[in-house]
């Protein structure tokens, strides 16, 4: 059963990895402009007053900065939960993500992708067994010892 479990936690972190690489990667390529999000956040009701102060101060004057940072934050962690390297960190960064997304009123599949890197981060232990991490660790400890 303990197989199975870990094995299930290695789908979902595997399949939220590539969900958080294929959307970093469609922004990089297609075009992603922050733009005119600031205007929709800025008018939206559903977003905190908070929020549409962080959106108008932090990121709208440097939104070609945050062009970049998003999609390449976005591959970057996307690769590290697929091949396990410091996946337990990625899946933190992911939460931070979507919560933002969230924030900003952007639903779409948000909510699910939360739930896969929360299950990520509460199973971290399970993951290790199979991640580039542990390959790492047990390739040192040989040459160590």
């Amino acid at each position: 059963m303990t197989k199975i479990y870990t094995f299930i936690c290695l789908i979902i972190r595997v399949y939220s990895g590539y969900l958080i690489y294929m959307q970093g990667y469609e922004k990089l390529t297609g075009g992603f402009s922050l733009q005119g999000l600031t205007q929709v956040i800025a008018h939206n009701q559903d977003s905190p007053m908070w929020y549409k102060w962080f959106f108008e101060h932090i990121i709208a004057p440097y939104t070609t900065l945050w062009e970049w940072v998003i999609p390449l934050g976005e591959i970057f962690l996307g690769l590290a939960l697929i091949i396990g390297f410091l996946e337990y960190y990625a899946a933190l960064f992911g939460i931070f993500i979507m919560i933002n997304y969230i924030l900003a009123d952007m639903i779409f599949k948000y909510p699910l992708q939360l739930v896969g890197f929360i299950l990520i981060v509460l199973n971290i232990r399970s993951l290790r067994k199979l991640s580039a991490s542990a390959i790492v660790k047990k390739f040192m400890k040989k040459e160590a010892g």
